[in-house]
């Protein structure tokens, strides 16, 4: 008799901030920043920072995409090699005290199971690969631009948000022949709800109202990391 065939690979896709981890995509800005800078220059960015951050905010209420652009300018002018070395310290400092543990737990427990780890982020590629490794996971995540060793504060892509991140994992899946429908997706944000859609089993995860409604509407199981 013939061998029955393999079913094909399934992932967990996983946004990152505020589903695995307590974080944002400023936290570690003002870490790099502040080892780079000197006390003064870091205390008079620190000073104009509260206004910022309230744009940034009201910003990313409207257009998320938008939002990370701006943060993202933050990094022009910086040396590229020197931010990339401050990764494993920020991932030390930043990263490891604001991980759930139960979101690690998870994670751990679907690998364990045959699912491939996959974190589909907003969030820097260098800034989240150590946490990557860390967790066996592949990266999806949008890299900053340079140009003579220096970061523009541009992004060399899109900026990995709302239908963005389904497209990517989209891609993702196509290029390494997922089975979506058995694939898992983990998001805390309403504009996770295209990723979450794009596979079988979509969980959301420390939600807010909006996502939290429309989980209740669609059957999604809600899971609380956070607490």
């Amino acid at each position: 008799m013939p061998e029955p065939a393999s079913s094909p690979p399934r992932a967990a896709y996983f946004d990152v901030d505020g589903t695995l981890a307590r974080s944002d995509i400023v936290g570690p800005l003002i870490l790099i920043r502040k080892r780079l800078q000197n006390p003064l220059a870091h205390a008079l960015w620190l000073a104009a920072l509260p206004p910022r951050g309230l744009y940034w905010y009201l910003l990313d209420k409207r257009d998320r995409a938008a939002s990370n652009r701006a943060i993202y300018a933050c990094y022009g002018g910086l040396d590229a090699a020197r931010v990339k070395a401050l990764a494993g310290a920020v991932y030390e400092a930043y990263w490891t005290p604001r991980l759930f543990p139960l979101a690690r737990a998870r994670l751990d427990a679907l690998k364990a199971g045959g699912a491939r780890p996959v974190f589909v982020t907003g969030g820097l590629d260098f800034l989240v690969e150590p946490l990557a490794r860390d967790c066996g996971a592949e990266v999806i995540a949008p890299a900053l631009e340079e140009r003579g060793g220096r970061f523009t504060g541009r992004l060399a892509g899109e900026p990995l948000a709302g239908e963005a991140k389904a497209e990517a994992l989209r891609a993702h899946a196509q290029a390494r022949g997922i089975d979506l429908a058995a694939s898992h997706a983990f998001g805390d944000a309403f504009g996770d709800i295209p990723m979450l859609e794009t596979v079988g089993h979509p969980v959301a995860v420390n939600p807010g109202r909006r996502l939290r409604k429309h989980a209740r509407e669609r059957g999604w199981p809600v899971e609380w990391w956070g607490v």
